[in-house]
């Protein structure tokens, strides 16, 4: 008989398929959510960071919301913001540190209204831009909070506003931004949906952290970084802990490399997201001098259907290892980056900061100083009736030593690399630039070579 089960419970149990008994702990979940004592992971290591950035706003989510083709009813928009901070436990959310252990805990608040500001943007992005970045380099306190801030603003007509969200990461994601333009945009006769806890997340990947599958998950990425290669040089020697303020070199490529880029992808049975990375590859290979290269990647982390309805910092950093180019060929370099992914893929619930490796580098995340980020085109999004447009503020800061971005699109791609000035010039930095885009020429010319030669 199982412990503190009675006899007849226990026989019932047993009888269970291992279906029915993952559906009766999922009924139990919803019955009874179960506080979550510490941070995560991910939260520690933004918790961390917070603390050695000095008041610098390298954590925090900074997005400039633009409405134009209808009027905008500001103080609905204000109403679902307050709603939708309601519902949802993370936005109410601080963390505060226990004396007699020195431990952070989360602290969830019944009532802890967001930092709402009603102004007037009538000179466009730049200003609504410059306001965005004002609202996040005002210091977060953590454990007092509202750890969110929005500035509702009127346009330069009737048919235009700004929707300007600041909010720290350790409560919030790119997917939790996604779910708050849902709510802005649901229609009011349609209910909005159930919300999930993230204490719930926050257990579940605890368990499932310390359980049969964490441990396989560790063992591979011991193994992935194994012998894992230095990092880039830098013109200045590495600082010992605290991000440096960041500056970004923008670059743009037009539609035909694009769709070259993607054709090449597809021509070797792979992502776009392996075309781009092999580009990346490829860049920081000829830069480093040698193959071996590792990239902090990120994943949504929202595989199941109650995390694509949580709202809080799931997201994960998880290494991106690639070596071997093959015979050198650009389809060669994507199908091997397409592998590399693929296999990391099956692993990648497993906390990045939990990850070992000889490798350990300062700053706010030891494993990387190189970071990847590819934003896939999302579809047109509509609110009220105007048509919704995003764009991410540059804070000024650098998470990384370097950051590698790519917002591919039909009618070309844009990007930029972000860097630490402390650690670069902006003469490096330009010239890394031009050599991913001189790199992106190349691997699009390639695929279209190919498809010329299989049309003879």
């Amino acid at each position: 008989m199982t412990a503190g089960v009675p006899a007849g419970l226990a026989a019932r149990l047993a009888a269970l398929s291992p279906e029915q008994l993952n559906l009766l702990r999922a009924r139990l979940r919803e019955q009874k959510p179960r506080a979550q004592e510490r941070l995560t992971p991910g939260q520690e290591r933004l918790w961390r960071a917070h603390h050695l950035a000095e008041g610098r706003p390298v954590d925090v989510v900074c997005q400039a919301v633009r409405l134009t083709g209808a009027p905008v009813d500001l103080d609905l928009l204000a109403e679902r913001v307050q709603g939708f901070v309601r519902a949802h436990e993370a936005l109410r959310t601080t963390f505060h540190v226990e004396e007699d252990s020195g431990a952070v805990r989360p602290e969830v608040h019944e009532d802890l209204p967001p930092r709402l500001v009603r102004t007037r943007c009538p000179e466009g992005p730049e200003q609504a831009h410059a306001l965005a970045r004002e609202l996040a380099h005002d210091p977060f306190d953590l454990a007092e909070g509202p750890l969110l801030r929005v500035a509702l603003a009127e346009g330069a007509s009737a048919e235009e506003a700004w929707l300007l969200v600041v909010v720290h990461n350790v409560v919030f994601d790119a997917w939790s931004f996604e779910l708050l333009l849902d709510e802005l945009a649901r229609d009011h006769a349609v209910p909005a949906p159930a919300p999930c806890p993230f204490s719930r997340f926050a257990v579940e990947q605890a368990e499932t952290t310390a359980g049969p599958q964490g441990r396989a998950a560790a063992r591979f990425w011991a193994d992935e970084l194994a012998g894992a290669p230095p990092p880039l040089a830098t013109d200045r020697p590495r600082g010992q802990t605290a991000p440096g303020t960041g500056a970004r070199v923008d670059f743009a490529l037009p539609g035909a490399v694009a769709q070259g880029i993607a054709e090449a992808a597809r021509g070797s049975a792979a992502t776009a997201y392996a075309g781009w990375a092999a580009v990346a590859w490829a860049t920081l290979a000829a830069s480093g001098g040698r193959p071996d290269v590792l990239l902090g990647t990120f994943t949504a982390n929202r595989d199941g259907p109650d995390a694509q309805r949580t709202v809080g910092y799931l997201l994960n950093v998880l290494p991106l290892r690639l070596r071997d180019p093959g015979d050198g060929t650009w389809g060669a370099r994507i199908r091997a980056a397409h592998t590399a992914s693929k296999r990391g893929l099956r692993h990648a619930s497993y906390p990045g900061e939990l990850i070992t490796a000889e490798r350990r580098l300062p700053g706010p995340h030891p494993l990387f100083d190189v970071a990847f980020v590819f934003d896939s085109p999302a579809g047109p999004r509509a609110a009220r009736g105007a048509v919704v447009s995003t764009s991410d503020v540059d804070k000024g800061v650098a998470r990384y030593a370097l950051t590698i971005a790519i917002h591919p699109a039909p009618e070309g791609a844009s990007g930029w690399i972000e860097y630490d000035t402390a650690l670069y010039d902006r003469n490096t930095v330009d010239r890394l630039a031009d050599r991913f885009t001189a790199l992106a020429a190349q691997a699009s010319g390639a695929a279209g070579r190919a498809s010329r030669e299989a049309g003879q």
